[in-house]
């Protein structure tokens, strides 16, 4: 494997956008999607949740714990509700919810 520089990686060269860049946005993409997702919650569940997947028709939300976990999957239909009136989720029809310890 070749070494590269960071600002090879960055560059966008021949490719509409390299590897790195595809990353860097998923990245973004992911701790947008969170930061609107934790506006709708309560706030004892505020940091214990993150958004990890929002390819439609399902929201992937983990969770640092089982109780945190219930309360959303309690909450979900109303968070459904709240998320799908935002254009970006419009056609979200489900939320997974997994415990991922931090």
């Amino acid at each position: 494997m070749s070494k590269r520089k960071i600002d090879d990686l960055l560059e966008a060269g021949h490719q509409r956008f390299s590897p790195l860049q595809k990353l860097l946005r998923q990245a973004e993409s992911q701790e947008a999607a969170t930061a609107e997702f934790r506006a709708l919650l309560p706030a004892p569940l505020k940091k214990s949740c993150r958004i990890i997947d929002t390819t439609p028709p399902n929201m992937k939300v983990a969770c640092r714990t089982a109780a945190a976990a219930t309360k959303v999957r309690f909450l979900a239909p109303e968070l459904i509700e709240q998320l799908r009136s935002l254009p970006q989720y419009s056609s979200i029809e489900k939320l997974s919810v997994r415990v991922i310890e931090s």
